[in-house]
This record gives C-alpha cells, structure tokens and sequence, in this order.
C-alpha cells in the first residue's frame, strides 16, 4: 500500500479491499476502462479481475471502453453519432480535443477472453466477446443504454430461473424470533 505525497492512500488502494463485498453473488459485472489510457486496461487485469472471484458461477462479464467522445475517432469510423448498433461500435460528436485512442476493440476482445480462461468458462457457453464489449460515453450517452439493456435481456432471465428454482441463498433476520434464555450452569 503505498501513500500520496501528502501520506495518503489513493481512492483506489483505499477502496480496492470493498471490491469482492460488491461482486458477492454478482450476476454482472462491468469492467470499465479509458479508451485513451491503455494503461486503465492493464489495472483491469492486474487489480480488479481477482476481485470477481466472489462473484456467482454463472457471472456475466461485460467490457467496457468509456470516454469514446474524447478519441480521434468519431462519427463516420465506427457508425453515426447516436447510432445503436453493436457495442463495439465507435465514434460521438464533441468539440472537445481528440486523443489518441489507445486501446482498440480487439484488446478488449482479448481482455474478454483472457477473464473466460481465467474462470474456467467455455467460450461456447457464454456470450461471444463482441456482444459483451461495448465503447461508451458517459459523457454523451452513447452506447450506454445499449450496455444496460444488453446486460439486463441477458440477466433478468438467469434471476428469474434461479428464483424459480428454490429459496433465495439469503436469510432473513427480521422474520427469526431471539432466541428465549436459560439459566445453564450447576444452579439451574
């Protein structure tokens, strides 16, 4: 763990331990990183691919590349402004000054499938790559809703199986009466 320069930890050391309380029984989970900083892709697989180890068997793993409104690449690379077609799909209008795009899809592709190995899941079984790769921004929206609603056809589904199947692994505390005390010991 290491200190910023006024002997703080940064937010991401500080919260890194919260990581694997949130993946708990995850039936999703959404990996982001900056189109624009390869290295934001490095830190997904160095520091948050071991958290999803908490996450349910059946986890669905989506790819998230953000900030495509601030790439070179805009409208007329990878579709129009606005445009909902795969998630792979580039571009957004801005005026703000382009960057260098520095991770393509096909890392996140690559990204994807080194998660697959990693929890033993059979590529065949599982959405293909480019269905749970997305470019977003969240500054325009684009792609965002077609991230969720991608995520949501594929998980609500699983949820509702899994209720139908039996109780919930869950308990609930408010419904169990406290337990009625008894003297124990050689004077009872």
């Amino acid at each position: 763990m290491s200190l910023g320069s006024r002997g703080q930890m940064s937010w991401r050391e500080q919260f890194h331990g919260l990581g694997s309380m949130y993946c708990r029984g995850a039936a999703a989970v959404i990996l982001t990183y900056d189109v624009n900083n390869a290295q934001s892709l490095l830190e997904l697989e160095d520091r948050f691919l071991g958290l999803t180890d908490t996450a349910s068997a059946d986890c669905l793993f989506a790819i998230v590349g953000n900030k495509v409104d601030l790439s070179e690449e805009g409208p007329g690379e990878g579709g129009q402004e606005g445009e909902q077609g795969p998630g792979l799909a580039g571009g957004g209008g801005c005026a703000a000054p382009r960057l260098p795009k520095q991770v393509q899809p096909e890392d996140a592709v690559a990204f994807y499938k080194k998660i697959l190995k990693y929890k033993m899941l059979d590529e065949k079984e599982v959405p293909a790559a480019e269905q749970m790769c997305f470019e977003t921004s969240a500054k325009t929206g684009r792609n965002v809703d077609l991230l969720f609603e991608t995520l949501f056809d594929m998980v609500v589904p699983v949820i509702l199986q899994q209720r139908a199947q039996g109780p919930p692994q869950t308990v609930d505390i408010t419904s169990s009466r406290p337990p009625t005390r008894t003297r124990s010991g050689c004077c009872a």
